[in-house]
């Protein structure tokens, strides 16, 4: 189980069949490959049914009435994802991905709104994910989980979560982990190991702007008192 992203090319209603090209799976000629709906909204519900949209700026105003109001309204969008995996966890309370979906998007809507039940319930969810079982490498291209485990002072929780990614084959690599990491040593007071935490997240990605801002605010207070 590894993320990336697949690109739609094309579609068969007939064979209900999506035409794509995938940089990893392949193949790699332009010909396209062929996933069935079913298997292919099964693989995209593992990311919470994210996509992006490509065209040219002149098609904007008709791509965007192709996508339709309550995608353009992020907090219509993010409470209709919710309602959807709070549906699915009741079809199925023991599919993780449909759990750490809900957790995801009441994490965008306790962003959106500031409401603290958002990523109280959020928690919850991605609790009931992680004891469902999820892929290993699932940390390394969703991050919600940590913002909501802050949002909650479940620091403990982020740093041992963290720490597992770090020790995987690759997660070392995942500058986020770092990035959320600092987040938990700091609101634990250890701002030597938080600064660190950053400076390794700018390694791995000079331009990561969370990690830029969190380490000027972390040496404002001492270019004050100088």
């Amino acid at each position: 189980w590894m993320g990336h992203y697949l690109t739609l090319i094309g579609y068969d209603e007939t064979e209900q069949q999506f035409i794509s090209l995938d940089t990893f799976l392949g193949p790699w000629d332009g010909r396209g490959r062929l996933d069935s709906y079913e298997s292919f909204a099964d693989d995209w519900s593992h990311f919470n049914f994210a996509f992006l949209v490509v065209y040219p700026p002149e098609k904007a105003e008709q791509v965007a009435n192709l996508v339709g109001e309550t995608m353009r309204q992020p907090l219509t969008m993010w409470r209709q994802a919710a309602e959807q995996a709070q549906q699915q966890t009741s079809t199925a309370p023991d599919n993780a991905f449909a759990w750490f979906n809900l957790g995801s998007s009441l994490t965008r809507l306790g962003a959106l709104t500031g409401e603290a039940a958002y990523y109280q319930n959020a928690a919850a969810a991605f609790d009931r994910a992680l004891a469902a079982g999820l892929p290993w490498r699932m940390l390394w291209y969703q991050f919600d989980l940590y913002e909501a485990y802050l949002a909650n002072g479940r620091y403990p929780d982020v740093l041992t979560l963290t720490a597992a990614t770090l020790q995987s084959s690759g997660g070392q690599f995942v500058e986020e982990t770092h990035l959320y990491r600092g987040y938990a040593l700091l609101a634990q007071g250890d701002k030597t190991a938080a600064r660190a935490a950053w400076q390794q997240a700018l390694a791995i990605k000079p331009d990561l702007e969370q990690a830029i801002q969190s380490l000027h605010a972390l040496d404002a207070p001492e270019k004050l008192n100088q």
